[in-house]
């Protein structure tokens, strides 16, 4: 996957905190902004941004996005560098050419390009136990500076932001950690992990901060005849004075279809960092 670097660099030495959100603030704001103006256009020509997972692929130019919504897109026109592979995850931007079958949410859609999605299986408490000295460590519990998580068909979807050492060609290791030694019928107990190999905002180095995205199969957790089940999601983020804290976020996942025939609002930015 070709990934890129955020264009507003954030430079910090001998960091404050408090400072440096406020100068992410005001960035975010001013890409927030410039995305705005990108929807506004893309509005008059029915372009949409959804997440989804590749099927039925015969070629470059052929083949199928199952959205996280339940939509099933047939790409007849697709402008992307990327591999076309059954399964991939990806993150897509597409134009609307027709409705083949709205009643059974069946679109043909051109697609301008899509990026794939850092897609992973959970990782299960018990196997880092296993070997508790040396997984705990390479899982990693390094801080991030904000989550969004929610959930998307059978994955659960995250967006965060971290730091990231400038220049560097190192590749953060994020995990989403399932904890099956506590978790019971009522709740799945969830916990994001991050090993930023040295890049963190205690370490006196010149950092800038970066987004990445990725998504991690949940359905799988849930026995077949389930089909709901709360989620509590549980991650380390850096406070204004330069400690951590615990964050925390709870939810109800479902394996059921979204009743909701309409496309994910977000839109596709070229703003990920080097993450796996």
């Amino acid at each position: 996957m070709q990934r890129f670097r955020i264009s507003c660099i954030i430079v910090v030495y001998n960091l404050n905190l408090e400072k440096m959100k406020k100068s992410i603030l005001k960035s975010s704001l001013a890409l927030f902004g410039a995305c705005l103006l990108f929807s506004c256009f893309d509005d008059n020509r029915n372009i949409h941004a959804s997440y989804g997972v590749i099927q039925d692929a015969s070629s470059k130019n052929y083949y199928q996005i199952l959205t996280d919504k339940g939509n099933t897109l047939i790409v007849t026109e697709s402008y992307t560098s990327q591999s076309i592979e059954n399964g991939k995850r990806v993150f897509a931007n597409f134009e609307v050419k027709s409705d083949k079958d709205s009643r059974k949410k069946i679109y043909e859609v051109k697609v301008n390009g899509f990026y794939q999605l850092l897609s992973k299986p959970v990782v299960n408490e018990s196997y880092v136990l296993a070997n508790e000295e040396v997984r705990r460590d390479s899982i990693g519990n390094d801080p991030f500076i904000d989550v969004y998580a929610w959930f998307g068909g059978d994955y659960i979807n995250i967006n965060f932001e971290a730091f990231f050492k400038n220049y560097s060609s190192v590749k953060h290791l994020i995990n989403l950690v399932y904890d099956d030694t506590r978790s019971t019928s009522d709740t799945l107990y969830l916990s994001l992990k991050h090993n930023a190999y040295g890049e963190t905002a205690n370490n006196n180095m010149y950092l800038h901060s970066g987004i990445g995205r990725c998504s991690f199969l949940l359905s799988n957790l849930l026995a077949a005849d389930i089909k709901y089940k709360p989620v509590k999601l549980t991650w380390l983020e850096y406070r204004y004075d330069g400690h951590h804290v615990e964050r925390s976020k709870t939810g109800l996942f479902t394996t059921e279809p979204s009743s909701i025939d309409n496309f994910d609002s977000a839109q596709l930015n070229s703003i990920e960092e080097n993450i796996r």
